[in-house]
């Protein structure tokens, strides 16, 4: 990483980790961390790949982190609890904190699509809802200083 006059420049971080749910989903799901590589924690910056078949997530939402999406490349469907949007370059979705509209996205088309992610990371308790897994973890998540998730 080096300094600049205008901030900090860095590579991309290696990947986070895959759910165990559903694994078959994230085969093709490429995540790189941006802002955290430049040390910003008060919120995260993902550039997402997707490849043809590839989900985001398991569906869910949070009560203290919004969540914002944006898609430079491609095209995704959006499943939210109001139904499939489907979301091509250019477009934006937004999740504000604690509104229990569940969501997650995938590339049902045959090209690559790649995205912009952004959330707050928000510190202390944070709950993550997933209503269609209940065998998945359901908060609560804590995040240190940084905003790096911690283990309760």
């Amino acid at each position: 990483m080096s300094e600049t006059r205008t901030g900090r420049i860095g590579a991309p971080s290696p990947p986070p980790f895959t759910p165990s749910h559903h694994p078959e989903w994230f085969e093709g799901r490429s995540e790189q961390r941006l802002a955290r590589a430049l040390d910003v924690t008060q919120f995260g910056v993902n550039h997402l790949t997707l490849e043809p078949g590839s989900y985001s997530a398991l569906r869910h939402w949070h009560e203290q982190e919004d969540e914002f999406v944006f898609v430079l490349q491609g095209e995704v469907l959006l499943l939210d609890d109001n139904g499939e949007h489907a979301l091509t370059s250019g477009m934006y979705a937004a999740f504000p904190a604690g509104e229990p509209n569940a969501h997650h996205l995938c590339n049902r088309s045959a090209a690559r699509a790649r995205l912009l992610v952004i959330g707050t990371r928000h510190r202390g308790a944070e709950m993550i809802h997933y209503p269609d897994d209940s065998l998945v973890f359901d908060g609560p998540l804590m995040r240190d200083e940084k905003g790096d998730r911690i283990s309760p």
